[in-house]
């Protein structure tokens, strides 16, 4: 299907390249990651934390609160004199999910069985933020639209994104003041498949442009053969952003 896909819009752009204008554009946004699907979660805690160190781990970073993230990069796209759009996006992001903390399981106490209780977490409040850095690729067909001097292009189409890394930061702190943190790779994430709808409005060289983005790759590496249950993990991003046109 991919492959498909990607030999229907290089046939379509070197056909209609003749009737076309290339516009080159600058492109900087921000907006709303998150992760979507049955393994992803509102709240965590942090397994093997100490008091004022970056010991442990959050317990499930995948959350599905919106974080802050941004991303940047270039446009390059030709404009039939019908109004069809094909275009390519290149350039870099960083995404940010979030996750509450509300409890923290310590390895600086002594977890041997007292009683015949064993030490339950903690209580504390905190975030977990699971970054990802992407180079993200998005080919698209489109349609502009035109209001007097105002332009709107209408831009669906698919991204690739291809982590370079990926990355946990977390901090609680717990009622006595004692702060948890962690700071811990994890590695590198499958290249992101994600359907995308963009939208541009244009005025002389300057545009608004929003896109909602949703992930189609499943991140989730947890189908135990004993598990009835199948869990799913996806990207979804929401952004609003500027861009300039240079050509």
């Amino acid at each position: 299907m991919k492959k498909t896909f990607l030999t229907l819009f290089a046939f379509l752009v070197l056909t209609q390249l003749h009737a076309q204008n290339m516009e080159v554009s600058l492109l900087g946004n921000t907006g709303g990651f998150r992760y979507t699907g049955n393994y992803t979660t509102a709240t965590s805690f942090i397994n093997g934390g100490a008091a004022n160190s970056k010991a442990g781990y959050t317990n499930n970073p995948y959350g599905n609160k919106f974080g802050f993230s941004y991303g940047g990069g270039v446009q390059v796209q030709h404009v039939g004199r019908s109004g069809f759009i094909f275009g390519l996006q290149g350039g870099y992001q960083t995404l940010r999910s979030k996750v509450d903390v509300n409890g923290v399981y310590r390895s600086d106490l002594n977890q041997s069985v007292i009683n015949f209780t064993i030490p339950g977490p903690t209580a504390a409040t905190g975030q977990t933020y699971l970054q990802s850095q992407d180079i993200n690729v998005n080919p698209y067909i489109g349609y502009r639209l035109k209001i007097k001097k105002v332009k709107l292009d209408l831009m669906p189409g698919f991204d690739l994104g291809f982590n370079l890394n990926t990355h946990e930061y977390g901090k609680a702190t717990d009622m006595g003041g004692n702060v948890y943190q962690t700071d811990m790779d994890r590695g590198k994430s499958p290249v992101d498949f994600r359907f995308s709808l963009r939208a541009a409005i244009s005025y002389n060289k300057f545009s608004i442009t929003a896109g909602f983005i949703q992930g189609l790759t499943n991140f989730s590496n947890h189908l135990l053969n004993d598990s009835p249950t199948a869990y799913y993990t996806h990207s979804q991003l929401i952004s609003l952003g500027l861009a300039y046109r240079i050509r």
